[in-house]
């Protein structure tokens, strides 16, 4: 028996291309906060969100395929991606450019004796935050301006939520397709088989009535 209609496809591909276009947006924004940032010379966290981004649209590419070639394989890869996707990687962007707002708004510099991004922190390590009337012109000069620019940090964090949005409603309708084909399998499994037994019980209820009197 050939498998049910799957009509949730069409709109799998919309959101799939939806993740995509969106995810587009969010790489030119994100490179755009870095760009601001290398020219002004602050520190930010550099690539990540340009990584969120990339994984959004990847994961909108393995959606496109799913939905066109009806493989439950990927239609399963694309649940669990956008799954990682509202709670890792759009969490990651909105947590990460809250905190560049909260710096840049309060005039925060930095220094620390070590790298960030380095491997293990020396023994005996310094690092501290400034903000506001805390820092003088001398401090300024032997530190490093914190955050972005907002409006760039805003537009983040709000392409990040409409992508979590997106990735919910994904895992919800993958989920349903998935899981609900499978249902849909298991009723027809049951139907068939009650079939034959339900005509075979009015063939011994018609062979154990009684003939009519006339």
């Amino acid at each position: 028996m050939p498998p049910p209609k799957r009509e949730n496809y069409s709109t799998l591909r919309c959101l799939s291309k939806c993740h995509i276009s969106l995810s587009l947006v969010l790489l030119v924004l994100a490179s755009l906060a870095d760009y601001v940032s290398y020219r002004v010379n602050t520190v930010r966290m550099h690539g990540l969100a340009e990584c969120c981004a990339f994984y959004f649209i990847v994961m909108g590419v393995i959606g496109i395929f799913g939905s066109a070639s009806h493989r439950r394989g990927l239609i399963i890869a694309f649940m669990l991606m956008g799954l990682h996707g509202v709670i890792i990687f759009a969490p990651m962007i909105i947590i990460a450019s809250s905190f560049d707002i909260h710096f840049y708004k309060r005039e925060c510099w930095g220094s620390c004796d070590w790298h960030l991004l380095s491997a293990s922190i020396p023994k005996n390590s310094r690092c501290q935050i400034l903000c506001g009337d805390n820092i003088d012109s001398n401090q300024k000069s032997s530190m490093s301006r914190l955050g972005t620019d907002y409006r760039l940090d805003a537009g983040l964090i709000t392409l990040a939520i409409m992508e979590m949005l997106l990735s919910l409603a994904t895992t919800a309708l993958c989920f349903k397709e998935v899981f609900g084909w499978r249902m849909r399998k298991a009723k027809e499994a049951v139907n068939v088989e009650m079939q034959p037994l339900h005509h075979n019980g009015n063939t011994l209820e018609q062979a154990v009535q009684p003939p009519r009197v006339s």
